[in-house]
């Protein structure tokens, strides 16, 4: 049985146009078309597609598009390893309908940019549903998008408070101030209920939207360190390749559609 590896996953909203009018990848091209349409061409094959649908451009294999509607999509670049038996994957435009669009793709959004090994595993299943368009049976997970199964209330409100003032000056006494907590048992609890300290947890969300303006705006280095908590863009870049192994101009190059 072959194994499917996500590369990479974007998400793009309401996208009026491509700067690239083609490309060519050396993996596997998934776009799941949540809104809107757009004219294609893979290989030998074309036409238009409309929503809900998926497209699929094998390796190596000139991909044209371009957007007839403002595009809502998750892009997908995908490794296949092994003898590709049981997924029997197919160039070019393939329907999917509404209900099995609304079940997976409320699911696959919210992991977008998740760096935890949980969130890959979730992605790689749904996107193998979505091919295989077989039912996914799973159970929604509560606030925390890093951790399946957190029970301490406290810890939901910081992982919320977290989520939502990213882009404000944090730290850990400012944390034990506003839940009056001691610092070192709130670190403790955190990453007994997370696998994150605190400090890990907030740099992963800013890095998460570090990445979504990235590859979704044209704001220089400086700014998008503004916007996400960074105080400089020196150290937006130091943790970026850090994490990424790639800087940011090369991530956002790389991610030009």
């Amino acid at each position: 049985m072959e194994t499917l590896k996500i590369i990479d996953h974007i998400w793009w909203e309401k996208k009026e146009e491509f700067l690239l009018a083609e490309d060519q990848d050396s993996f596997w091209v998934i776009y799941l078309l949540i809104e809107g349409d757009c004219q294609f061409r893979i290989g030998d094959t074309s036409g238009i597609a409309s929503s809900p649908s998926i497209l699929i451009c094998p390796p190596n294999i000139v991909f044209e598009r371009k957007a007839l509607t403002p595009l809502s999509f998750h892009f997908f670049r995908l490794d296949l390893i092994g003898p590709h038996s049981y997924l029997h994957l197919q160039s070019g435009l393939h329907e999917i309908t509404k209900e099995r669009l609304v079940l997976n793709e409320d699911i696959l959004r919210q992991y977008v940019y998740d760096l935890s090994a949980y969130s890959f595993f979730i992605r790689t299943h749904l996107v193998q549903d979505f091919l295989l368009f077989n039912s996914f049976s799973y159970r929604k997970p509560i606030q925390s998008l890093t951790q399946p199964m957190i029970h301490n209330p406290r810890v939901l409100e910081i992982l919320y408070y977290l989520d939502t003032h990213y882009q404000e000056d944090l730290s850990i006494a400012d944390l034990s101030k506003k839940y009056s907590f001691n610092a070192s048992y709130l670190s403790r609890l955190f990453k007994k209920e997370t696998g994150y300290t605190p400090k890990e947890y907030l740099l992963n969300v800013r890095l998460k939207n570090v990445q979504q303006l990235l590859v979704s705006t044209n704001l220089p280095i400086e700014e998008i360190a503004e916007l996400t908590g960074f105080k400089h863009g020196y150290y937006l870049s130091k943790y970026f390749k850090k994490i990424f192994g790639i800087s940011p101009n090369n991530f956002r190059n790389k991610h030009v559609l």
